[in-house]
């Protein structure tokens, strides 16, 4: 990063902060995607993967080491989540950048 002065960098870190989605509007996961063969042996998903049922849609978030939660989506709530999902990844790009930029100020103010 090239020499810039504390109000430069001040100014910058907001603008980047301004552009921040919502909390209310976020979710960390990942959309999954499931067909599925059902347990009745006469269905034509047995005989043919192209059959299966689905789609069925899925968040998956990670919590605690090696856990992860699954929750089930009907269909039309699935634009929502993929919105909320990449709101997660804007505010992640966001949040390194303004550290950055916390980071070069107080080199400067140091």
């Amino acid at each position: 990063m090239a020499r810039h002065t504390a109000a430069e960098l001040t100014a910058s870190r907001d603008r980047e902060a301004a552009k921040s989605p919502a909390l209310a509007d976020v979710i960390r996961g990942t959309l999954l995607r499931y067909y599925l063969t059902c347990g009745n042996p006469g269905c034509r998903c047995r005989r043919a993967p192209r059959h299966r049922h689905g789609p069925y849609w899925y968040v998956a978030a990670s919590y605690a080491k090696g856990r992860q939660r699954r929750y089930l989506l009907p269909s039309r709530q699935v634009p929502r989540a993929k919105k909320a999902i990449a709101a997660y990844a804007k505010l992640w790009q966001t949040l390194c950048r303004v550290s950055e930029l916390n980071l070069a100020l107080l080199k400067t103010q140091g």
